[in-house]
């Protein structure tokens, strides 16, 4: 594997006007708490609730918090095993602890795609280092993993795979063929695990044997849920891994430390939240992301939108401005009040190319043009149409007389 390039997950503090001039076109990144979810994080801080794990009447109010936010997760997601949700701090931990957990106990060939988020490549490449076989799956042009080739690998594999493929990526919004991926894990025995940390909430995910991924991770964040919440979630095969975090016997032994139950209320509200209205935000999601894509390639037809005939998130565009620099733009838009990111926040601020857009075939060139837009129910028609004004004006000033 080749090495990826440093991250960083540093940010500064950002004060929203009072006039709610500042408009987020990057929900990939985080989707601010809806009124629901604010009011279910200070319920939960102001209630009397103590630690789960006290055995007295506060412990109890704060156990019932807890549990009623595995349900929440469950719900969702339209079923999971029972006991199958360990809370974590976010997927990035989750994903370390799924891949470090089933790779190495018993020993298992890993199978990424050259797509995935820094959270599972760095990880396989520690592994890879530690003596885990790693064989990184390419992508087609629409950031597709293939096929073939991870069925070519999982033939030559003396052991059972470990596969880790994510439901769609943070950065294009492209949808991996899952039912696929997980056909081919139950025909080679392998065990498939799934990120799925920017579907949740936004596609259906089947869990289970066969019909999906084996086990999934998720970031509450990218719900409206408080940044610090995650799960692991079990879709029912029999499968163990050895804890990240050791200590307490906390979620049955498989994440030791206290769960932190204000935000797990907050994941709890915004689960809900969700699951009651989970067709009417997917449509309102698509409608706005097809707004925004549609009214800048009319007014811009020399721009691309990156994995556009791949099946994709319905709140998501990769955008390719030609001739205009990403990093530049993306300036200029913050100047302005309008959120943007040239990918995934946890490596946004780097000097290299994006690995995903390079993984698809772009140019390094190409891949610095480009700029994802992501968008979330909170989003209005208005801040599209007044987004696109100042997407507009400021690619076509960059890009000057190209």
């Amino acid at each position: 594997m080749a090495p990826l390039a440093e991250t960083s997950c540093d940010s500064t503090s950002l004060a929203f006007s009072a006039d709610h001039s500042v408009i987020n076109l990057d929900a990939n990144a985080n989707a601010a708490p809806t009124a629901m979810v604010l009011s279910a994080v200070v319920e939960a801080m102001t209630s009397g609730a103590g630690n789960p794990s006290s055995g007295h009447l506060a412990g109890d109010l704060a156990r019932a918090i807890v549990e009623r936010a595995r349900d929440a997760v469950i719900g969702l997601l339209g079923g999971a095993y029972e006991d199958g949700v360990v809370f974590t701090s976010g997927c990035t931990e989750a994903n370390n602890t799924v891949l470090r957990g089933l790779a190495s106990h018993p020993a298992r060939t890993l199978f990424v795609s050259a797509v995935e988020h820094a959270s599972v490549l760095k990880v396989a490449q520690r592994l890879e280092v530690e003596g885990t076989e790693v064989r990184v799956v390419p992508v087609d042009a629409g950031g597709i993993v293939d096929l073939i080739e991870l069925e070519v690998g999982l033939q030559d594999s003396r052991d059972r795979g470990l596969i880790s493929i994510q439901t769609a990526n943070s950065e294009t919004g492209v949808i991996q063929p899952i039912a696929a991926i997980a056909d081919l894990a139950r025909r080679y025995g392998a065990i498939f695990h799934a990120d799925a940390a920017q579907s949740f909430g936004k596609i259906r995910t089947v869990l289970g044997r066969g019909h999906g991924p084996d086990v999934i991770t998720l970031s509450g964040h990218k719900l409206h849920a408080p940044a610090g919440t995650g799960a692991i979630v079990n879709g029912g095969a029999a499968i163990e891994y050895a804890p990240l975090i050791v200590g307490g016997d906390q979620e049955h032994g498989r994440r030791a430390g206290t769960q932190s139950v204000p935000l797990l209320a907050g994941l709890a509200a915004a689960c809900k939240q969700r699951a009651s209205a989970l067709d009417a935000d997917v449509a309102t999601m698509s409608t706005l992301r097809d707004r925004l894509e549609s009214s800048i390639r009319t007014l811009l037809p020399w721009t691309v939108v990156n994995g556009a005939g791949a099946p994709r998130l319905p709140n998501a565009s990769n955008i390719r401005f030609v001739g205009v620099d990403g990093m530049a733009l993306v300036a200029n838009l913050d100047a302005e009040g309008i959120l943007a990111s040239q990918g995934s926040a946890c490596s946004s601020r780097r000097p290299e190319p994006s690995h995903v857009l390079t993984a698809m075939g772009l140019s390094e060139a190409e891949a610095f043009s480009s700029v994802r837009f992501s968008v979330s129910p909170l989003n209005t028609h208005q801040e599209i149409d007044q987004a696109v004004q100042i997407i507009v004006a400021a690619a076509s000033r960059l890009r000057g007389g190209l």
